[in-house]
């Protein structure tokens, strides 16, 4: 094989393996450009598209926070008017159940008006 080779190059001058030399190393070089060119698009597009996903998870976010803010103050709004219905309604009892105290309420306010409360003597 040896022998092969060295009949090849024996063939060729020394200025034509340089320039075969020197055309594969343009080719490698060529090669090594569109190589890092395709690198550099692949990571551009992975950048634009971190940032697209970063835009939507932010977006997403928003939105739950919203739907959660929302959700939240109308429950709060709900247990708030509950609360305010039951406080009625015992306030209703309250007033229902201490009116038929009034009477004995105004009189007993009278007589220590008066000074006429039943431990105080005349």
């Amino acid at each position: 094989m040896n022998e092969e080779k060295k009949n090849n190059y024996e063939g060729e001058s020394s200025q034509q393996a340089l320039e075969k030399i020197l055309q594969a190393e343009i080719e490698v070089a060529e090669k090594i450009t569109a190589a890092k060119e395709c690198a550099e698009k692949r990571i551009e597009a992975a950048q634009e598209e971190i940032v697209s996903l970063k835009n939507n998870i932010l977006n997403q976010a928003r939105r739950d926070r919203e739907e959660t803010l929302t959700n939240g103050t109308a429950l709060a709004k709900e247990d708030a008017k509950k609360k305010i219905d039951q406080a009625r309604i015992e306030s209703e009892k309250f007033e229902k159940s201490g009116e038929k105290y009034i009477d004995e309420a105004v009189q007993i306010i009278e007589a220590i008006i008066l000074g006429e409360f039943a431990g105080e003597e005349k």
